[in-house]
């Protein structure tokens, strides 16, 4: 799992769905913005919450500029690459009133949707929405009040002016003062490359910026009171910032003039990709929000700097310590995760958009790809400072990530003509390689994937330059070097058969992760090893035991995958990379369990992140929790755009089994569907020109394809998962006979066809008869819960024996359903009860006094069936 040097350390998609009450809670806040004319398509993904403080993070996005932060601490406005202000805050008085109200101490509800987040202040006889408005293009923000009440209502903002350079760039010599004119403090810096301003029209009284020997106030900023006119309970802030070539003045008036027709260019940006982006109904309403919101992630990452051009960001969180919001940088390894989630939702031209971004900074001497860059790098020196080239693990990524982008698009131009950085970043990796074994070894001055910890080599990255010297010999090949595709895939082949030879102990039987600098085997149980089964170099005994390790409770919490095994000597569930659980290694994870056809493990580990979405930042999802209960690890950053951009692409190439090969115009479609779905609908399937809509519907003993093609043919391999053991009977093609290969695995069985879809309609059946699905109870953590789930570390039917692996808590009873035609005769290891005909409830353990929230223990289920259906 990489893990980036954070320095100082550190749609419409389908028909969303959503309960009436819900929608209830929304219409309040909703209302507001149809009287304001703004459209509301996206009103479905609308997220509302009653859990205020202090741990709910707030942000609106847009290209150039965001507004964000906690209640608790104030937010603070950005335009890139300055921050303007922190420490933003509400208070209300009523006129007549001598005491004002602090906003923090009434905040009863923060909505958010994809273009704008509403916080509701409820006082003792009046209510006041305040909107959070961050423009796409512009950098600025507006923040409007709507004022309900008895009695006219003051709103006094409170804010601290920084117009400061992110951090480590630093400007020196701010100076705020008061423009009557203008109703705005501005604020400027003596070189007069930057500027800003914070007012309003509405504005009645304001603090003097006094220069006084003594201080004259506890305050720290500056203040003003807002107060609405007779005809109208609306009043309005205006942050606005720009370089010395914009006219901030100008910004302000655009966006004080335009903010209805700003807002409503939002809302429709936001309805425009979802509509065209891939989208996927279920019928689970959470899960069709979740996928949503992570595309929405995608978009609200991609900032424009005006020195350094368009990129995709890390993510958002609050600034730490000096003006560094985490993580609100350009991170080269971040960007090519979600470059992997752009490609699975057929944002494909995006993608490209943010290769060329990577390789716009590639190191011109080496071809090393880089790491991080802040946003103020033009300010200063940033190659002396120890973060742009640092992670060796990303030139090899970097390559791996175009070969994908290759594959998925069919742009062979990109590749043509970037071939001469593609070639140099083969070339650097190849520098890294140890002359013995012919696998990467890290420089002293330089890091693999894992910073906290001086290594020398790091078995995820040795297997990824099996996987790096592979793309080369694609990409090779594409660009028409049919001598150097040859060679670099005699290379991937010697790293292949050396990778196992380094890093298995064969004497102790352990996985080596890494080595240190001085050679010696870092062995404490991690997920390192996953990459060898994602790269298939283990023998398939390797395989089965290292899938079994990693799946029992030794790894898995109800929240996701520990980075460590709580039996590692070094775990600490509380460290950032020593036994937390993070949504890119957990999203990971769950994909390698599909991969190995162990379908309900990887479902039980996909369900795990379905709660991040609405853990804080509501739609978005926290980087890393802590291993032993749930929580945010202590250094987690609310917003992070690689949790979002893993469980997308997870969901689609994992869950979904759905692979674009744009290359050779083919599309792989493997549905795993969880047995309670009835059915899913994927549109905006783009191949070749084409575009997909694919509906599957699961029925008894039967699995149904329509497929629409709005394109050219499509070659297609359909491959759906149906229930454990069970036997095909028929498939038909538009009512006519097809052949079909029946796929049994030791935990999975698929049924495999090739066909070709033709412009217009397609339909599909496939029937069979008999099998066993199970089904997880997915878990629902609460802030502080410890694990309680069942973990399933291995499931086989023999015959007609179905046997369960699994570990269980030693503190409560667990529970699991199994669905099957078949008659059961017997069972062991757990309790049995009928819920209806066919559907059956298992009970494993029972409480005991001397179990401790969190213990599990290991346990056998046996379920035997009749030998006649």
């Amino acid at each position: 799992m990489s893990q980036p040097a954070r320095a100082p350390r550190r749609l419409r998609l389908g028909a969303v769905l959503l309960p009436l009450g819900m929608l209830l809670e929304c219409a309040s806040a909703l209302g507001a913005q149809l009287e304001a004319g703004v459209p509301q398509p996206s009103s479905r993904l609308v997220w509302s919450s009653d859990a205020t403080l202090p741990s709910r993070f707030i942000s609106a996005h847009g290209r150039r500029a965001a507004l964000f932060g906690y209640s608790e601490n104030g937010l603070e406005a950005w335009a890139y690459p300055v921050q303007i202000l922190n420490g933003y805050r509400v208070s209300f008085r009523q006129q007549g009133a001598a005491t004002e109200i602090e906003g923090q101490a009434i905040l009863r509800r923060i909505t958010y949707s994809p273009q704008a987040v509403t916080r509701t202040y409820v006082g003792p006889d009046f209510v006041v929405r305040e909107e959070l408005f961050v423009p796409l293009e512009l950098p600025g923000a507006i923040v409007s009040y709507q004022i309900e009440g008895a009695r006219p209502v003051d709103v006094l903002v409170r804010f601290t002016p920084v117009l400061d350079l992110m951090w480590p760039a630093s400007i020196g010599g701010q100076e705020s003062v008061w423009d009557a004119a203008a109703s705005a403090y501005i604020l400027s810096e003596p070189l007069h490359r930057f500027t800003a301003r914070v007012g309003s029209p509405d504005i009645v009284a304001h603090d003097d910026t006094v220069n006084a020997t003594q201080r004259l106030s506890r305050s720290p900023g500056l203040a003003f009171t807002l107060r609405a006119g007779r005809d109208r309970r609306t009043v309005q802030v205006v942050i606005a910032g720009g370089t010395a070539a914009e006219d901030t003045a100008a910004i302000a008036g655009k966006l004080l003039e335009q903010s209805g027709s700003l807002e409503r260019a939002a809302a429709d940006h936001y309805s425009d990709l979802l509509d065209r982006a891939l989208q996927i109904e279920t019928p689970d309403p959470l899960v069709n929000r979740a996928l949503a919101w992570s595309e929405i992630a995608l978009d609200q990452a991609w900032v424009c700097n005006v020195d350094l051009g368009c990129g995709l960001i890390a993510g958002y969180g609050p600034s730490r310590k000096a003006r560094r919001p985490q993580y609100d940088w350009f991170f080269a390894g971040d960007g090519m995760i979600a470059t992997r989630a752009l490609l699975a939702a057929g944002e494909y031209d995006r993608a490209r958009e943010e290769l060329e971004f990577i390789l716009k900074y590639q190191d011109p001497r080496t071809g090393m790809v880089w790491h991080e860059l802040t946003q103020s790098a033009r300010y200063l020196d940033w190659t002396k400072y120890p973060y742009l080239y640092i992670h060796v693990d990303l030139s090899f990524d970097f390559l791996n990530t175009v070969d994908e982008y290759f594959s998925t698009t069919g742009d062979r131009g990109f590749v043509k003509d970037h071939w001469k950085a593609l070639e140099s970043a083969y070339g650097y990796c190849r520098s890294l390689l140890d002359p013995h074994d012919g696998l990467p070894r890290i420089p002293r001055d330089k890091e693999g994937a894992n910073e906290q910890d001086p290594l020398g080599d790091e078995l995820a990255l040795s297997a990824s330059w099996v996987a790096a010297s592979a793309s080369y010999a694609d990409l090779a090949a594409a660009a028409g070097h049919a001598a150097g595709a040859q060679q670099a895939r005699r290379t991937s082949e010697q790293a292949r058969h050396a990778v196992t030879e380094r890093y298995w102990d064969a004497r102790r039987g352990v996985w080596i992760s890494a080595h240190t600098r001085s050679g010696a085997p870092v062995t404490d149980p991690d997920l390192n090893p996953a990459a060898l089964i994602r790269n298939s170099l283990l023998t398939a005994g390797q395989r089965d035991s290292l899938l079994d390790r990693l799946a029992s409770a030794d790894f898995q919490a109800d929240w996701g995958t520990r980075s460590k095994a709580v039996s590692a000597a070094s775990y600490d569930p509380n460290a950032y990379a020593s036994g937390s659980v993070w949504a890119l290694g957990t999203s990971g994870i769950a994909g390698t369990y599909w991969s190995a056809h162990r379908p309900l493990t990887a479902l039980a580990v996909w369900n795990a992140l379905l709660p991040w979405s609405s853990l804080d930042s509501l739609g978005h999802m926290h980087e890393v929790l802590a291993g032993d209960l749930y929580h945010p690890e202590v250094e987690s950053v609310p917003e992070q755009t690689w949790s979002s951009a893993s469980f997308l692409t997870t969901t689609v190439e994992g869950l979904l089994g759905l692979k674009v090969q744009g290359a050779s115009g083919r599309v792989s479609f493997a549905p795993h569907l969880p047995p309670a779905w009835s059915a899913v609908t994927v549109r905006h399937v783009r191949v070749k020109g084409s575009d997909l809509t694919l509906h599957v519907t699961q029925l008894p003993s039967e699995v149904h394809l329509q497929a629409e093609n709005a394109g050219a043919p499509v070659a297609m391999l359909f491959d759906p998962e149906i229930p454990l053991g069970a036997k095909l009977r028929n498939a038909l093609l538009d009512n006519r006979p097809v052949a079909a290969l029946l796929e049994p695995d030791l935990e999975d069985t698929h049924v495999r066809l090739e066909l070709t879809l033709p412009h217009g309609g397609t339909r599909l059946e496939i029937i069979y008869q008999g099998g066993v699905a199970i089904v997880p109870a997915p878990p629902r953590p609460e802030i502080g819960d410890s694990s309680e789930a069942i973990k399933v570390t291995g499931v086989s039917l023999a015959g007609r024996l179905l046997t369960l692996e699994l570990d269980h808590p030693t503190s409560t009873a667990s529970a699991f359903e199994l669905r099957t035609p078949w008659v059961i005769s017997s069972e062991q290891g757990a309790t049995m009860e009928t819920v209806s005909p066919g559907h059956y409830r298992f009970t494993v353990g029972a409480p005991t006094t001397a179990g401790a929230p969190g213990a599990y223990q290991h346990g056998k289920v046996t379920v035997a069936f009749a030998a006649v259906e």
